[in-house]
């Protein structure tokens, strides 16, 4: 028997309507999670640098650090997901995006420039990732319930938004 490549196994795994749908769930949740994430820290983001920048020239830098890790971690991210399957690579944006918050979270108590700079990167990185959930919707559903797949994971950057705003207020 033909050994399976990654995606050719991500995509067997998704071909029951049960399991696809799902997956839909899933993604739509993980869109409207990361969006927030990005909502979050497009808005704080250099009111929270302001406090901690050692100068006020530096205080939108962690906005401008987070665009720069999600433009270097979106080829690595869909090489990765080449390689090894979507779940890898959705697995390691998750870790990002943990590690962005802990890090975010320790930056403030501490009272460091440096590692809120770097959680930002790290939440570039998890962006990233996200990015691909809308073609990951796609895989193992019938042609004809394409648009709908996308439509549903895409209603998860509505709702991003929505929790975003919300978390900023």
């Amino acid at each position: 028997m033909e050994k399976l490549n990654a995606i050719d196994s991500d995509r067997l795994e998704q071909s029951d309507p049960q399991v696809q749908t799902a997956n839909l769930w899933r993604l739509m949740l993980a869109q409207a999670l990361s969006g927030a994430n990005s909502v979050v820290l497009y808005a704080t983001g250099a009111v929270v640098g302001s406090l901690l920048a050692p100068t006020a020239l530096l205080a939108t830098l962690p906005v401008s650090i987070f665009v720069l890790g999600m433009a270097l971690c979106v080829l690595p991210a869909s090489e990765l997901a080449r390689k090894y399957g979507r779940r890898a690579a959705f697995m390691a944006g998750t870790g990002a995006g943990v590690l962005t918050g802990l890090l975010a979270t320790i930056a403030l108590y501490i009272d460091s420039f440096w590692l809120y700079c770097l959680s930002a990167l790290l939440g570039g990185a998890y962006a990233a990732v996200a990015l691909s959930f809308r073609f990951a919707a796609t895989d193992g559903v019938p042609e004809n319930k394409r648009p709908q797949a996308l439509s549903m994971v895409m209603a998860g950057g509505v709702a991003a938004g929505v929790i975003g705003s919300q978390l900023v207020t």
